[in-house]
């Protein structure tokens, strides 16, 4: 999940004319662990206001490039938005993800990164292990 503060960041980064910090929110919602596997698998919503750009799709197609850039399993991309004026909106882009979640008898956990499809490997792997093949 903490690649979902970075993907904020780059967004940021990205929009930086028409998108500020302290109008981009990230939350988890709708999660759900279940009892009998090790997938957690949970909504974020970035909630984006007073958006002052003409095209909301510019911020959907950067996510979605975004995962599809760095390997992750591009997720669907649900939105609503409520036109404020012309050139100025408030946007919730909801992202359907899934992470694997490691429990120990302890109770302590981590989260492993989203697996990626190798070529060499014939396999899903974490992306660091998957570009360290293909080398």
């Amino acid at each position: 999940m903490k690649y979902l503060q970075q993907l904020k960041d780059d967004l940021l980064t990205k929009f930086e004319s028409q998108l500020t910090a302290d109008k981009v929110h990230l939350f988890l919602v709708n999660g759900e662990l279940a009892s009998n596997v090790g997938d957690i698998a949970y909504t974020a919503r970035f909630l984006f206001i007073d958006c002052r750009d003409n095209d909301p799709f510019g911020i959907l197609t950067f996510i979605r490039k975004w995962f599809q850039s760095r390997g992750y399993p591009v997720p669907d991309l649900n939105f609503d938005s409520e036109i404020i004026d012309a050139e100025t909106y408030d946007l919730s882009v909801d992202i359907g993800l899934v992470d694997k979640l490691v429990i120990d008898e302890a109770g302590d956990y981590h989260l492993c990164p989203p697996k990626v499809w190798s070529e060499s490997l014939s396999d899903f792997v974490p992306k660091e292990l998957a570009d360290a093949a293909e080398k």
